[in-house]
């Protein structure tokens, strides 16, 4: 059941409908740092900028992520690959 979860963010009040209060939350937080981190690192006065620098870093904290994940899953498959073309003898292979 959707409940109305009540946050603040840059000293804004914001209603959100959802299931799971504790995750929007947690999202609300993060977003009202990493906005409040850009103001206090780049001495950002104008909201709207300070949003926008605030997503430009998290867009490229998510896109690095992203690349990595892929990275990794190629690294995953090549392994596979490598498993796959192991030849083991038939009696081995009977007593797994």
């Amino acid at each position: 059941m959707d409940k109305w979860v009540e946050v603040t963010i840059l000293n804004q009040p914001f209603v959100f409908i959802g299931d799971d209060e504790d995750r929007i939350k947690r999202l609300a937080k993060f977003v009202d740092e990493k906005v409040n981190h850009v103001i206090k690192d780049y001495g950002i006065i104008n909201t709207l900028n300070a949003v926008i620098m605030a997503m430009m870093e998290l867009t490229d904290e998510y896109l690095e992520f992203r690349e990595q994940a892929e990275r990794f899953e190629g690294m995953a498959l090549k392994i596979l690959r490598k498993v796959e073309e192991i030849e083991v003898p038939c009696d081995v292979r009977d007593k797994w």
